[in-house]
């Protein structure tokens, strides 16, 4: 199931291999794959795929990139149900895009990362192996080079050997294919900690451990301009999804140290379903309360227009903005083929599309004045966490955006960092958490060896504060230029974060054999 130019060379060399190749459902809806492949009897492997050219991106405030690799997760949903349903099989996901896009901290690698390695996950359970292959276009509808094969013949003999019994790549893999090389991209992991505790970070240990951790390199910002010593006195602070979980603490810990916060959140229900401006409210009364300066603004951060107007009501209220905390989010909690349509759009929407709305909202008025800081809420579940495809494939490319972002930006006095807070949130803790809910919590519990999960969610290691401090660093004069950096938070320790990379590679051209595989991914 693929675009071409994918479709013509996967069938070729899968067929070859005598795999029974069904090539003749390119444009099956997600929703009819499951019926069309049933009829095969048992499956051995699902390839799906998608090309940049013919990803639908039409009117959407998503790039391009990022809807090639949603194009191929969604084919993979009815693909997905068939093999978990016989217990066994692999699947591999295919994206062909621009050369220039193939770079492992792009959007379409971060995302595709983020969707296999959670699609792997949880159906690993069921014993399916889950890969996904990024190949570069630059020569990919060449049938032939002097040189050796073009990516996307590559690409087909190392999907035939994913495809292989027995399984001779551990699952959640990906793999970038260009006209050079052939890669293995590694998770996000962490390089190195930066600070370990017995209860929850403070400001001074946090501004220590950094401190010492990136010394102080000299901020652009015009001196008279400095806060005082907690870093944020006379700054002003757009903390979206302000309105309960970390991004109330958020608000609240800024407020704390000085600053005056626009408290922005739709105050949807943790579905992304509803609107009621009483939590933004809620968290600005309390700031208040304690002598601090704050306003409500209810938004759909998903929505430009409210995003445009959520910054000139910071503009009006306080005359500037000094920094930005994109909170808000959205959780739709789905096992890969339970995961609808709808679910993507809400995620990608606040995610996504919220991210590029409010930056582009809010870096005119940080560069005019020379300042402004940018905090991107990621996640740790890029790295893999079993119903949590559609957000971790949001967060991979948030990821990528922060990072992108931070290398346009630097020198200009705005940094940009993203950070992956771990805490009790709103979409942790449903009223009343259904069967499916119930099942998936169970699943991830199991992937991530956490005994009892209600235990673990009310520990004091879950307490959304201790996210605070770090982020109320980033937002402050103390971070200096600290600019295009990956924290972990959350919990006792603050951890230092490499994105994803390439782990290993060989040289192209070269006819690719299993044992090279074997290599790749050892």
């Amino acid at each position: 199931m693929a675009d071409e130019p994918l479709l013509g060379p996967l069938s070729s060399v899968c067929g070859g291999a005598g795999l029974g190749t069904r090539p003749d459902v390119p444009c099956t809806p997600p929703e009819d794959v499951h019926r069309r492949l049933r009829g095969l009897g048992r499956v051995r492997a699902v390839v799906v795929g998608s090309a940049l050219a013919t990803a639908d991106a039409d009117g959407s405030a998503l790039p391009p990139e990022l809807h090639c690799v949603v194009t191929a997760a969604q084919r993979a949903r009815g693909a997905a149900r068939l093999l978990a349903g016989q217990r066994g099989g692999a699947l591999v996901c295919v994206v062909l895009v621009r050369d220039d896009a193939t770079s492992p901290d792009r959007i379409v690698c971060e995302a595709l990362s983020g969707f296999v390695r959670s699609a792997a996950a949880e159906l690993s359970h069921y014993g399916v192996s889950v890969q996904g292959v990024i190949v570069g276009a630059g020569h990919a509808r060449q049938a032939d080079r002097a040189d050796g094969p073009p990516p996307v013949s590559t690409a087909a003999r190392l999907v035939r050997m994913l495809t292989a019994r027995p399984d001779p790549a551990p699952t959640g893999q990906v793999y970038l294919v260009t006209g050079r090389e052939l890669s293995r991209v590694a998770a996000p992991t962490v390089d190195r900690g930066l600070l370990r505790t017995d209860r929850r970070p403070s400001a001074a240990q946090v501004t220590d451990a950094l401190g010492r951790g990136f010394g102080r390199a000299g901020d652009t910002q015009p001196p008279q301009e400095q806060g005082a010593a907690g870093g944020m006195a006379g700054r002003v602070a757009i903390v979206t999804g302000g309105g309960g979980g970390i991004g109330r603490a958020v608000a609240t810990g800024l407020a704390a140290e000085g600053a005056a916060v626009v408290v922005a959140d739709l105050g949807c229900d943790p579905d992304g379903r509803g609107r009621n401006p009483s939590l933004a409210e809620d968290t600005a009364h309390a700031i208040t309360r304690r002598g601090g300066r704050a306003v409500a603004v209810c938004a759909d951060v998903s929505r430009p227009d409210e995003c445009s107007d959520l910054v000139a009501r910071a503009v009006g209220a306080f005359g500037r903005i000094d920094a930005l905390c994109h909170a808000a989010g959205v959780v739709r909690q789905a096992l890969v083929h339970e995961a609808t349509d709808e679910d993507w759009d809400a995620v990608l929407g606040v995610h996504v599309a919220g991210t590029g709305h409010l930056v582009e909202a809010c870096l005119g008025p940080m560069l005019s004045h020379g300042h402004g800081r940018i905090v991107l809420f990621s996640s740790r579940s890029v790295a893999g966490s079993p119903g949590l495809s559609t957000y971790s494939t949001a967060k991979g490319a948030v990821l990528a955006f922060g990072r992108s972002l931070a290398a346009q930006v630097a020198g200009s006095g705005v940094c940009v960092n993203v950070v992956l807070p771990s805490g009790r949130t709103r979409a942790s803790l449903p009223d009343a958490p259904s069967a499916r809910r119930r099942r998936i919590e169970l699943l991830r519990a199991r992937h991530h060896r956490i005994a009892d999960p209600v235990a673990y969610r009310n520990s004091p290691e879950q307490d959304p504060e201790n996210n605070v401090a770090v982020i109320g660093w980033l937002c402050g004069d103390q971070a200096g230029a600290v600019n295009g950096q990956v924290f972990g938070t959350g919990g006792w320790q603050v951890d230092l974060y490499r994105p994803g990379a390439v782990a290993r590679s060989l040289p192209l051209p070269r006819r690719l054999t299993p044992e090279d595989l074997r290599v790749l991914s050892a």
